[in-house]
């Protein structure tokens, strides 16, 4: 084990203890509100049946962050990911409450487009992202960036029956300076008929690439996209189902791809995802609850191209064990390439992942 590991691993114990023993009380209540401390670490070991690539542990991501209220009307999340070089802020919105089932959102946040992505990495149910999801954020689609949202709710009982979302967001990503001379547009809808099914879709209209660029000579990489998506969700008495459908065409292409008119380069990507799990109460305050949990997922990141062979299928076996109920846990992912090609080279063979997380 190298050093570097070794510390890592260290550290990991000590926030995993940190979040076992102090959960919730990192929270200051104030005359006008409350702040709270929130952090998450999640080292992993990788074990890849390619020979070129190195087995051992790695951080997949340490945060650190603050949320809170003023008055019960004003709402703030700031977070930075301490892991990476240069500006590693993530999070940075105010949200405001005054109107009722009405919230307007400003600043850094995710744009309310696929599911996974709206997903909190702390509760993610596995280590990686589905490969739809890994393009779409990749791409800055599904991604954090600097924007502006309204969000429409009704509550029912003790859930939220239906959400309607709308954003403007600058599409060029996060900690990146406006580069598009248009703006993406995000809708989003989520419908709960019964606590604990959803049914939600989105819709996004934006501009691909950067201003002015050129390819091939030609000022074309500046092109209009359109991204959308469905899909179902469930989460009832342990049952724990999710599919998603992810599509997006626009008339960009990199250079390199073909000497073709500007006008007639264009791709249609689409991909789907769904896993299913079930999670089993053990009846013991820690080590609570364990779900063993399957995964398949699909992408075909240019059908119009018949050439170049870059379709990905993957089946991922998981189980996740939650260690206690602030999020520390312990997951086991085992990953089958269907395919020799694959989103990254790290999938291109057969892939063993196991994560520790600890959060507060």
């Amino acid at each position: 084990m190298t050093k570097r590991a070794a510390i890592w691993l260290l550290v990991m114990a000590i926030a995993l203890a940190a979040s076992c023993v102090f959960g919730d009380i990192l929270t200051v209540k104030h005359a006008h509100g409350e702040l709270t401390l929130k952090g998450l670490i999640q080292t992993y070991y990788g074990m890849y049946e390619d020979d070129a690539l190195v087995d051992g542990f790695d951080m997949n991501r340490v945060r650190l962050g603050v949320e809170g209220n003023v008055y019960d009307k004003v709402f703030f999340n700031l977070e930075f990911d301490v892991n990476t070089s240069g500006n590693g802020l993530k999070d940075a919105y105010i949200t405001f409450k005054h109107i009722p089932h009405v919230d307007l959102s400003f600043g850094q946040m995710y744009k309310p487009a696929t599911y996974e992505s709206l997903t909190s990495s702390r509760k993610l149910p596995f280590i990686l992202y589905a490969v739809p999801t890994q393009y779409m954020r990749s791409n800055n689609v599904s991604n954090r960036d600097i924007g502006a949202k309204v969000t429409f709710h009704l509550e029912k009982d003790d859930y939220t029956f239906i959400t309607l979302e709308g954003g403007v967001f600058n599409g060029a990503g996060a900690n990146t300076s406006d580069n598009n001379d248009q703006k993406d547009w995000v809708l989003r809808a989520c419908l709960q008929p019964v606590k604990g099914v959803e049914v939600f879709g989105n819709y996004t209209y934006g501009t691909y690439g950067a201003k002015g660029l050129s390819i091939l000579g030609v000022s074309s990489g500046h092109e209009p996209y359109q991204e959308y998506s469905a899909g179902l969700a469930i989460d009832y008495q342990g049952l724990d189902f999710v599919g998603e459908w992810i599509g997006m065409n626009t008339r960009y292409l990199p250079a390199g791809v073909g000497m073709v008119d500007p006008h007639e380069r264009s791709w249609d990507m689409y991909g789907f995802y769904t896993h299913l799990g079930f999670k089993i109460d053990t009846g013991y305050d820690y080590f609570s609850e364990v779900e063993p949990i399957a995964r398949y997922e699909y992408l075909d990141p240019n059908s119009n191209n018949h050439v170049i062979n870059d379709l990905a299928r993957l089946i991922t076996c998981g189980l996740n064990v939650a260690i206690d109920k602030h999020y520390a846990k312990l997951q086991l992912n085992y990953i089958i390439n269907l395919n020799d090609s694959g989103p990254g080279r790290e999938l291109a063979d057969n892939v063993f992942l196991a994560q520790l997380q600890a959060a507060f």
